[in-house]
């Protein structure tokens, strides 16, 4: 078996009104395509990289033009996706496993492979190098970026980064400071203890991230099971760009809720929302939370309240 260590580039609308919503809602249209094959020991077999030319999202969005220098010009000269993941498939062969850095390369990709009535189960069987790394390095956050992984390892990063073969190239290099039989041998315990979205989405035109929490578009979702609707009552963050929930539906099951809102340009944030399975004990225990931070809040009122009491009670000089 080979492994396919996979990196991609996507563009997004450039407004809420223009993001496609069926039949799928399209977050990220593909437009390059970048991969290393290794064989099973991680010896270097051969290299891809392909331009796609998006059929939906066909100027660049600012942000992604500014991240990776493609501009709509460039657009123009790729392969359709039709094209490029027909090339692409035959080059990865019949007997393969996918790498990639984090999760979403696998999730866009299924995306776009649903979008143009492709195998959108393509690739699903893979392995998220990220959770490898954490575990044989002293990383101190879940989601650290592949740059900063690299240079952690002491890997000279002398080339543009968020171009797909460059960091798909990047990837392997990080995989080759890794002990991989092991990881891939442990990869199952790995990653069980952290699950996938069954849900992600995303809300592009938010204004500002401190009110967001108050745009029914952020706030309100749909049962993944059932359809039907929910809205979490409380939110927990350590900063209004991260925000987290659990809530539960009428059909009794529980949802614990992830949003992360990013700055697109001055005063515009798209907020990435993402929605897990959870349980009743995970509800209880976020309840709780929630009451120590409530209490806390009570605390803190108080004190400031003897405060300025003891202050205007104060003998005037």
């Amino acid at each position: 078996m080979n492994y396919i260590i996979l990196d991609m580039e996507w563009n997004q609308a450039l407004n809420r009104s223009m993001t496609v919503r069926s039949p799928i809602v399209l977050n990220g249209e593909i437009i390059q395509i970048g991969a290393v094959k290794t064989d099973e020991n991680f010896e270097l077999i051969d290299r891809i990289k392909i331009n796609v030319r998006p059929k939906f999202y066909k100027k660049m969005n600012p942000y992604v033009e500014e991240i990776t220098g493609i501009s709509s010009v460039d657009l123009t000269c790729g392969e359709s996706f039709p094209q490029a993941f027909r090339r692409f498939s035959e080059w990865c062969g019949d007997d393969f496993r996918f790498i990639t850095w984090g999760f979403d390369d696998i999730g866009i990709l299924s995306d776009n492979l649903k979008l143009h009535g492709l195998d959108e189960a393509f690739g699903r069987n893979y392995i998220n190098l990220q959770l490898i790394y954490n575990r044989q390095t002293d990383a101190k956050q879940l989601q650290c970026s592949l740059s900063a992984a690299a240079e952690s390892l002491g890997i000279p990063i002398d080339v543009q980064v968020h171009d797909a073969a460059n960091d798909a190239y990047l990837t392997y290099e990080v995989s080759k400071k890794l002990d991989m039989a092991l990881g891939i041998a442990e990869y199952a315990e790995l990653s069980s203890g952290i699950s996938e979205p069954i849900f992600k989405d995303a809300v592009q035109n938010v204004e500002d991230c401190r009110t967001m929490l108050r745009d029914r578009r952020v706030t309100e979702f749909k049962c993944p099971e059932c359809g039907g609707k929910m809205t979490p009552t409380d939110w927990l963050h350590s900063n209004m760009k991260n925000c987290r929930s659990v809530m539960r539906c009428g059909c009794g099951r529980f949802y614990a809720v992830k949003l992360k809102a990013v700055l697109v340009t001055e005063g515009n944030y798209t907020v990435v929302r993402s929605v897990f399975a959870s349980s009743e004990d995970e509800a209880r225990a976020f309840a709780e939370k929630l009451a120590e931070k409530a209490a806390a809040r009570e605390r803190r009122k108080k004190a400031a309240e003897k405060r300025a009491a003891e202050q205007n009670n104060k003998p005037q000089e």
